[in-house]
């Protein structure tokens, strides 16, 4: 919580993103970690994994309820799995398809797979949006908190989250 910003505006977007921000440049721990089952593979220790409950997990998702959870937006579901947060934010009547126009503090889901399934593999928050592009902050993307960009139309989206704009 020392890393979150000291003020908050009270809109929810714009406490999302705020505390996006805040986390930019936090690296996943490569000497506190957990050997996997496959006996090779490594998961290492988040403060979004703490803060969720399962500090060795997959933590894009958690990163992303992590920046939800602090902006106040107590309407919008939290989850640490990617399919199962698809299902909360449908059952919220949040979620969008691709072809939604995101704004600022929504969240983006990606089906790299391509195979249009509620099995995503990625979240992450919108940070702005320009005619040709969608700009993110990501949580586990390359093991850090980190900003990507992507094509409106990257087959890769699956959906959005839609905040419950105050």
């Amino acid at each position: 919580e020392s890393t979150l910003p000291e003020e908050l505006t009270g809109e929810y977007a714009e406490d999302v993103l705020a505390i996006a921000k805040s986390q930019l440049g936090y690296t996943e721990s490569s000497r506190n970690y957990q050997v996997m089952e496959d006996g090779s593979s490594t998961k290492g220790y988040t403060r979004y994994g703490v803060w969720y409950g399962v500090p060795y997990g997959d933590w894009c998702a958690m990163f992303v309820s992590f920046c939800v959870n602090y902006a106040g937006a107590d309407e919008v579901p939290l989850d640490s799995v990617c399919n199962t947060y698809i299902e909360q934010l449908i059952e919220a009547e949040l979620y969008r398809d691709p072809e939604y126009l995101p704004k600022p503090g929504d969240i983006v889901f990606f089906d790299w797979q391509d195979d249009g399934t509620y099995d995503p593999e990625h979240v992450g928050a919108v940070i702005a949006v320009t005619e040709d592009w969608i700009y993110t902050i990501e949580g586990n993307s390359g093991n850090r908190v980190t900003v990507c960009r992507y094509e409106p139309e990257d087959p890769g989206i699956l959906g959005y989250g839609k905040l419950n704009w105050k």
